[in-house]
């Protein structure tokens, strides 16, 4: 079996990242106003958890998903984790349990009250879970493979689902996944892996049923770790070529505003050195853009998000001792402001960002505790 060449996206991982970009024109402020990010502490400091996304519809309605660590007898044991915010107080609707044995969910997407998708894997491979309002229902992957894995979830409609991920593919290596569902099943798709020896996409963003974009890395034969970009044109997927530093390098997520105007972000790393990867798309090319601030420049980036006029970038970086902290930024017109705060004494970092239309935001990820790993929220500004 070969070693899987998936470059982990939880604040757990051991690695450190980073990237070139080219010079911004945009102003850059400090949070100000004290427009920080506050804690969370009704869902954060929770033991086992560990969020990896949130998505909702407005300010009374949203979720955040991951995975609950559970211990038994022997062992940790992964479950499900949703969190559903009603506007008034979070509501516990998954947390571990036997019902989805070894369920890590890794995106979400609410397209009402009563029609939220979740997406992530098993130990029997890729699913999906629904929920009514009342209940849930899991929906496996199209191809029933143990090493299958959904990692990003767009939602066209409510009988047009997206979701991307990784598959088992020539010589046991890592092979990008595509699947499409009615909201009855999932059809596999054909996607293209550029040439080399592994590749897996991470995220996945439209504008409609016949424009979508996805994101992810691959490895070419020099076992350089490359970002990964692929377009829906209505009738096929391609790659399309992007720029990148000669490190290693992948993209993380990716976030549609309009058919011209389209954001990647990721990061890459040399060594210690880590640096945040942005893209953007105007409707012709793709161009590298940098980050302000020392925690944008240095920031292993996981997720870009986009509403109300105000783009998010969320993830984490360096401080000045060396421990990995949460980045959240946004940019609103020319302006990019800093946002969030440092969890101490071990840092943590975002994995999802939510920006709601009144301009508030909603960081999740995870935390390092004096015991062990626990979930992260942050809301505010």
């Amino acid at each position: 079996m070969h070693l899987l060449l998936l470059a982990p996206l939880m604040v757990a991982s051991a690695c450190v990242f980073g990237s070139k970009s080219s010079a911004s024109t945009s102003s850059q402020q400090s949070s100000p106003g004290g427009c920080l990010l506050q804690i969370d502490t009704a869902v954060s400091g929770i033991r086992g958890d560990l969020f990896a996304a949130v998505a909702g519809s407005g300010p009374d309605d949203y979720w955040a998903v991951g995975t609950r660590f559970e211990a038994r007898t022997e062992a940790s044991v992964p479950g499900p984790l949703a969190q559903h915010w009603t506007g008034s107080k979070w509501e516990t609707v998954l947390a571990g349990g036997d019902r989805f044995p070894s369920l890590q969910l890794t995106d979400v997407a609410p397209l009402s009250v009563d029609d939220v998708w979740a997406v992530g894997f098993s130990d029997s491979g890729a699913s999906s879970i629904h929920w009514d309002g009342t209940t849930w229902t899991e929906l496996s992957g199209a191809n029933g493979s143990s090493g299958d894995l959904f990692n990003g979830l767009a939602a066209v409609s409510p009988t047009d689902l997206w979701v991307v991920g990784k598959t088992t593919g020539a010589g046991g290596y890592d092979a990008p996944l595509v699947e499409r569902s009615n909201g009855s099943s999932w059809t596999a798709v054909p996607v293209p892996a550029p040439d080399g020896i592994a590749a897996g996409l991470r995220d996945v963003s439209a504008s409609g049923p016949r424009s979508l974009w996805a994101v992810g890395w691959s490895v070419d034969r020099n076992k350089v770790f490359r970002p990964l970009l692929e377009h829906w044109d209505g009738s096929r997927w391609t790659i399309v070529t992007v720029p990148h530093p000669d490190s290693d390098a992948l993209l993380s997520s990716v976030a549609v505003v309009s058919p011209d105007d389209v954001w990647a972000v990721g990061w890459s790393w040399q060594g210690d050195t880590t640096r945040g990867l942005t893209l953007h798309w105007n409707g012709r090319t793709w161009s590298p853009v940098s980050l302000p601030f020392a925690s944008g420049q240095a920031a292993r980036l996981a997720t870009v998000t986009f509403a109300g006029g105000v783009l998010g970038v969320a993830g984490q970086a360096p401080d000045e001792n060396g421990i990995l902290q949460p980045v959240a930024l946004s940019l609103s017109g020319s302006t990019w402001t800093d946002h969030a705060v440092p969890v101490e004494p071990g840092g943590g970092g975002f994995q999802g960002l939510l920006v709601l239309d009144n301009q508030r935001m909603v960081a999740v990820g995870s935390q390092i505790e004096s015991d062990g790993y626990g979930s992260l929220v942050q809301e505010g500004c």
